[in-house]
């Protein structure tokens, strides 16, 4: 499916990305597209151009080594940005669907209220859970069972998300996210059981 600028035919859309998820972590260092036509005090020009201006106001400038990092990578991948993301995206989709299918393997008998989602896509699986997901139920989790995941309390303004959990397998290996579901059904079978 088409992101919206590729509909974009009256240029309205500014597209903006980073390279975060398929460069590095911790690059900080993104991009826009933006080729509408903006007035400017000699005319018109390009609004990329007005907003790579106000960048130069108004942040400290990025990283030159993260910038050259970045290119380097878009030079290995043909300046393209979908071949660069290609083979993680590839990785992602194989790591969700072995951490779904372990999740439905290992958990067909899970404890009353233990649930999860079988997301389309990424990398992050929210699983259910019977009782409150907080910091002392994760330190069972690591130090019993050598299973770490998310509290996604954290993720919500109000009170809900207390009783889920997110599981994330982006740079897992099938047989890392097969042993970790299978300890975090021993998991959850011991400490939430009813």
């Amino acid at each position: 499916m088409p992101g919206l600028k590729a509909l974009d035919t009256g240029r309205r859309v500014i597209h903006l990305g980073t390279f975060a998820k398929v460069g590095f972590p911790g690059a900080r260092v993104g991009y826009a597209v933006a080729d509408q036509r903006v007035r400017h005090a000699g005319g018109e020009r390009l609004l990329a151009e007005e907003l790579a201006d106000l960048k130069t106001m108004v942040t400290v400038n990025t990283s030159p080594l993260s910038q050259a990092v970045v290119g380097g990578l878009l030079l290995d991948h043909g300046r393209s940005l979908t071949a660069l993301a290609r083979r993680k995206a590839d990785r992602y989709r194989r790591n969700l669907a072995c951490l779904a299918d372990a999740l439905e393997r290992h958990l067909a008998d899970a404890p009353a209220g233990v649930t999860w989602n079988r997301p389309a896509g990424g990398f992050f699986v929210r699983v259910n859970l019977p009782v409150r997901a907080d910091a002392a139920l994760l330190e069972v989790s690591a130090r019993d069972y050598g299973v770490l995941w998310t509290p996604m309390s954290q993720f919500f303004l109000t009170g809900r998300g207390d009783r889920q959990i997110r599981l994330s397998c982006s740079y897992l290996e099938p047989d890392r996210i097969e042993t970790g579901v299978r300890r975090l059904a021993t998991f959850l079978r011991k400490e939430t059981g009813t």
